[in-house]
């Protein structure tokens, strides 16, 4: 079947050998060697002109994609920063901020590109990229992209997640080839040149910024611009994050996302206006140029996403196909684009905009047509709105899987939200970008401003709605990599059921999902008998958690409605693969005040048992040292299991060992590195064995 998609039959090895690189890495030389050896050999056969060694070739042909792509992988992952922080040579690190800078709460996000290191009057070349954090000023605030600063060499290794299934910041940079980061304070740092000859991508930056001016000086306002902004221009920084959320619970959420949709609406629209041109000689070339170079200005302008690079690229190969009176297949027109961003970066395969834009158009043209055809209808709007309805269950069928593992979440109501929210979107695509083009003429664009600032309001009271509509989300879905591959298999295996209508595929699919139903059976029965003790590395904080089965306390100093966005971001993960209900979170200092009664938190089928600073969890016996413990007078010292030193506590590990002999001693989060190491240092002296959650990460146990 593949004989008919050859650049699918290329694009496979070349995968296979860029995933193989990024989880088993090695010197970038050796698989290079081995594809320019292989290379040679492969050429060399093409001269033996023998029928019966042609799989010869072919095999030579996938060992050598898949080298090219693990060779190429290799040597992207090597372009590091290698700097010296100990060394007292190494005067300042040249760097130049590659993309526009992200304004937070209180601090100035930046992606820099390493130009050199100055070691005393010598210059070391470096390269590779490092994301900084800049103090908040007047100074910060005012960089832009190609501007070229020196600073102190201050650069760290990105940390490895410090809490258990935490996600993996360190990880996700690598993927974007970052690898080390830095907060700077003002003293730190320093502007050397201010950008002049602006690069392409600040052109965009800066036309972005003034195309959202002139919508903003047109009327459109707040939740409205911002909306707009994303759905015209990419640009969504400014999004409120309640109503960010309400589209992400709606199902709706890719539409503020530019993508596919809206590439293609420009390629409609511009290629229609450009018609006239075959009218002239040559014309057919001329609009083929200049809808190419369109579609990339505006994937420029929209900050070049996956999902928007995608789409770019593969109408550019429809347009090439046409220009040149050749068909494309889809398929081949799809895997070329995917060979042709991965040549550029192959680690664009673990973008999840990646995955999900190529699932959704593979699901859209393969799935749609079958659900579509279910049902018939004469009447053309009925016809329209199934029509538009076949495509979002399409879409939904293949990319849910992918997006239960890693947002562990599905909108109910996604239908319903599709079909008022994706003509929506399209309306106000077509709509903002006549006003921004009638600009010039103030009447007439203040006119269609104030119809497009409606359609948006309308579009995020419909959102908003549909969010608070009862079980619009079911969140906290476990789902984790081995189900993901098990529902895309049978998936797939219901889809050449479908179209083969053979019983071998109905089978498999049907291991499959007993398969997935066992695997989920035996999880649960684990669940339920799971018993754990966790100390979380949150800096500044404290949160101690029990997981009894299903239930799940947490004892922090966390103020809920001010923290418990950052509190989750650091601990939710863990609950959802633990499979725990809704937490419980008990404020510590209520806890551990004197001369409060026993209290008796029921879990599973035991008890939690808590009185003032003292716990009791199963037999496992723990005494929480705040900063307001009193040390109480005692005959002999309390044994206990763990003894958890919290809130720069003033006592002494000598001190404490008079009142409790611990196995051992957990230093948390919530303290200073200063009072970390020194009760550290306190606890070697006296030969306990120490847990530093700051230094060693959390502290989990199983029992």
């Amino acid at each position: 079947m593949l004989n008919s998609f050859p650049l699918v039959r290329l694009l496979l090895p070349f995968v296979i050998g860029i995933v193989v690189a990024i989880y088993l890495p090695s010197n970038a030389i050796y698989p290079f060697s081995a594809f320019t050896f292989l290379f040679i050999i492969t050429l060399l056969s093409l001269l033996i002109k023998n029928y019966k060694l042609k799989y010869v070739f072919g095999i030579l042909v996938h060992i050598n994609l898949l080298l090219a792509g693990y060779s190429l992988t290799s040597f992207k992952a090597e372009n590091k920063i290698v700097t010296n922080n100990n060394s007292n040579d190494n005067q300042f690190i040249i760097a130049e901020i590659s993309e526009p800078i992200a304004v937070k709460e209180k601090s100035i996000k930046a992606i820099l590109t390493i130009k050199g290191i100055k070691s005393k009057q010598n210059w070391l070349k470096s390269e590779g990229k490092a994301i900084i954090y800049l103090q908040k000023d007047s100074l910060s605030i005012q960089l832009k992209a190609n501007d070229i600063i020196a600073f102190e060499p201050m650069l760290k290794d990105v940390p490895p997640p410090q809490n258990p299934n935490e996600f993996d910041f360190r990880n996700y940079l690598a993927y974007h080839l970052i690898y080390q980061q830095a907060y700077l304070k003002t003293s730190n740092w320093t502007i050397l040149k201010k950008a002049t000859n602006l690069s392409i991508f600040a052109w965009a930056s800066e036309t972005r910024k003034n195309l959202i001016n002139k919508l903003e000086n047109l009327g459109i306002k707040d939740d409205r611009l911002h909306v707009a902004s994303a759905l015209i221009l990419g640009y969504k920084d400014d999004i409120d994050a309640q109503l960010k959320n309400a589209y992400s619970s709606a199902g709706a959420m890719h539409v503020l996302a530019v993508s596919g949709l809206h590439v293609g609406i420009i390629f409609l629209i511009f290629n229609q206006l450009l018609l006239f041109l075959h009218k002239i000689k040559y014309g057919k070339y001329i609009q083929g140029v200049l809808l190419i170079l369109i579609l990339w200005v505006y994937a420029l302008l929209t900050r070049l996403s996956p999902s928007v690079m995608r789409a770019a690229t593969m109408f550019s190969f429809i347009v090439g196909a046409k220009m040149t009176n050749r068909n494309s297949n889809f398929f081949n027109t799809l895997a070329a684009s995917a060979l042709t961003l991965l040549l550029f970066n192959p680690l664009l395969i673990m973008e999840v905009g990646f995955q999900l834009s190529y699932l959704a158009v593979i699901g859209i043209v393969v799935i749609q047509p079958l659900i579509y055809h279910l049902y018939y209808t004469k009447w053309w709007l009925l016809d329209k709105i199934w029509e538009l309805t076949a495509v979002s269950i399409a879409a939904q069928l293949a990319t849910f899987p992918l997006g239960l593992y890693y947002f562990h979440q599905f909108p109910n109501y996604f239908l319903l939200s599709n079909l008022i929210v994706i003509p929506l979107a399209i309306g106000i695509l077509y709509l903002g970008l006549l006003v921004l083009a009638l600009s010039p003429i103030p009447v007439l664009a203040s006119f269609l401003a104030k119809v497009l600032d409606y359609v948006i309001l309308f579009l995020n009271k419909s959102v908003i709605y549909i969010d608070e509509l009862p079980y619009s989300l079911s969140q906290n879905i476990k789902f984790n990599l081995l189900d993901n591959y098990l529902t895309y298999t049978t998936i797939i295996l219901i889809i050449l059921l479908i179209n083969l209508r053979k019983y071998i595929y109905f089978s498999t699919a049907s291991i499959c999902i007993i398969l997935l139903l066992g695997l989920r059976l035996w999880g649960n029965y684990n669940e339920l008998n799971q018993k754990v003790f966790t100390v979380y590395n949150i800096p500044q904080h404290t949160s101690i958690n029990f997981i009894d089965g299903s239930d799940n306390i947490l004892v922090s100093d966390f103020k809920m409605k001010e923290n418990k966005s950052k509190l989750l971001f650091h601990v939710q993960n863990n609950w959802i693969q633990k499979g725990v209900e809704s937490e419980k979170i008990i404020n510590i200092n209520k806890l551990t005040k004197r001369n409060q009664l026993s209290n008796l938190y029921t879990l599973n089928s035991e008890i939690l048992f808590n009185k003032e600073a003292y716990f009791q969890f199963y037999d496992k016996k723990i005494a929480l040292i705040t900063t307001n413990f009193q040390l109480p007078k005692v005959t002999k010292p309390l044994k206990l299991d763990y003894l958890i030193i919290t809130q720069n506590t003033k006592h002494k590990i000598k001190d404490l060992s008079t009142v409790f002999q611990p196995k051992k001693i957990i230093i948390d989060a919530s303290n200073s590195n200063f009072v970390t190491k020194k009760l550290k240092s306190e606890a070697e002296e006296l030969n306990i064995d120490c847990w530093s959650v700051p230094d060693d990460g959390a502290f989990e146990i199983y029992f």
